[in-house]
């Protein structure tokens, strides 16, 4: 069985700092294996979920229910609580029980809601929970190594030779999605219903439940039309004419979906190039299988890749480290940069074949004189590299390339 790279982040968090290990991610995405993995670790605990009826009556009716439980109380007890973010008061609930039972508990949170969304300033459980986030399988994970950002930045410089394994856990990847049954299963056939039946329930009862939206068919058209927006800046003008529904509704929805890990938005980096776009998201895909254009689903493949790659630094507490994509009003665009407290460390442009350097990549690296920058191949046994004026330059495949992020 794979070692979730997660487990690493939640052990640290909850045995070195006593915090609330906060996970989150999308349906199906194995947060609740994760979570019996380390119960099975840890020692005596406990497992309940929300959606579990007598679970809920246990939680209602005895907020502290884990105190009554047979245990060695020398030890720390650990309770984990799944889809608590479907109760309405779970903030304040969660607030009460940490407060008053963590020197003899502690607790793991996971949920199929943004658990992320609510650290903010005003949030009651400011300071008492870290969030780990758990994405779909990738490259590197399939390797079982967590590799930190300072990894990465050494592996810029010269990136491992292709294994065999990362060739073939690349190209299920790419078939089959990351996520962890129909990957493991690794068939068409089961692809096609568990992904039928997962895009069904995350929309008409996980969406549903939370938002109380009435057009639901409407959504799902919304969900229907997206595929095709992949790669390019979203228009909601454009959307809310072919959906039939106001402005505001598209903006909500859009936001709702990724809330719930249908979906996660790509903003483009603004504030150090003249004539840059400020507005324009993109949008992508958690399961890129979703998208039948080949060179579509590529770049979002190599877009999750890096969304988790950074989420997952942040999670690790390496600093403040973001990823954005660059166009400017002439339309030059590169597909993705890596930034580093503001500065930009590495740029990624994606194409399924084309190994001729593409000429953007070349003008931003310059302009914001960014120490790499990287065309990234669909194809395989591509491994080129160059240099420009002190600058890196790679053309490289996926399956190389891939395997140096987390």
């Amino acid at each position: 069985m794979l070692e979730r790279t997660a487990l690493g982040i939640i052990r640290e968090i909850i045995e070195q700092y006593n915090k609330m290990a906060f996970v989150s991610g999308p349906r199906q995405v194995g947060k609740t294996t994760l979570a019996k993995r380390y119960q099975d670790q840890f020692g005596q605990s406990l497992y309940l979920n929300w959606d579990t009826p007598t679970h809920q009556k246990k939680i209602l009716t005895d907020p502290l229910f884990f105190e009554k439980e047979n245990r060695d109380p020398r030890k720390p007890f650990l309770v984990v609580l799944d889809e608590i973010h479907k109760y309405a008061r779970w903030k304040n609930y969660l607030k009460g029980i940490y407060d008053q039972g963590k020197d003899e508990f502690r607790f793991l949170i996971t949920g199929s809601g943004r658990l992320d969304l609510f650290k903010k300033g005003g949030d009651s459980l400011l300071g008492r929970y870290f969030s780990v986030p758990l994405f779909p399988l990738t490259v590197g994970e399939l390797k079982g190594e967590l590799s930190g950002l300072k990894d990465f930045k050494e592996a810029l410089g010269s990136p491992p030779p292709v294994s065999a394994e990362a060739s073939e856990g690349y190209s299920r990847l790419f078939r089959f999605s990351g996520f962890p049954e129909p990957f493991s299963r690794g068939t068409s056939s089961f692809y096609n219903r568990w992904f039928a039946e997962r895009k069904t329930l995350l929309l008409r009862e996980d969406i549903r439940d939370a938002s109380a939206i009435r057009e639901i068919s409407l959504l799902e058209h919304l969900a229907h039309l997206l595929p095709g927006r992949i790669g390019s800046p979203l228009s909601l003008n454009a959307l809310k004419g072919d959906v039939g529904v106001a402005f505001e509704t598209i903006r909500d929805w859009i936001l709702l979906l990724d809330q719930f890990f249908y979906l996660f938005r790509l903003a483009p980096l603004a504030g150090r190039l003249a004539r840059t776009l400020r507005k324009e998201n993109k949008i992508f895909f958690f399961d890129w299988v979703e998208i039948e254009d080949e060179s579509l689903r590529f770049e979002n493949l190599v877009a999750l890749h890096l969304l988790k790659a950074v989420r997952t630094w942040k999670a690790m507490g390496e600093g403040e480290i973001h990823l954005n994509y660059l166009r400017d009003k002439e339309k030059r665009e590169v597909d993705f940069v890596i930034l580093e407290k503001e500065k930009p460390i590495c740029l990624i442009e994606c194409k399924a074949r084309d190994e001729n350097l593409a000429p953007n990549l070349t003008y931003f690296q310059k302009k914001l004189s960014v120490p790499t920058a990287v065309q990234i191949l669909h194809k395989a046994g591509v491994c080129k590299k160059m240099h420009s004026d002190g600058l890196i330059q790679w053309i490289i495949s996926a399956d190389q390339w891939l395997p140096i992020l987390p």
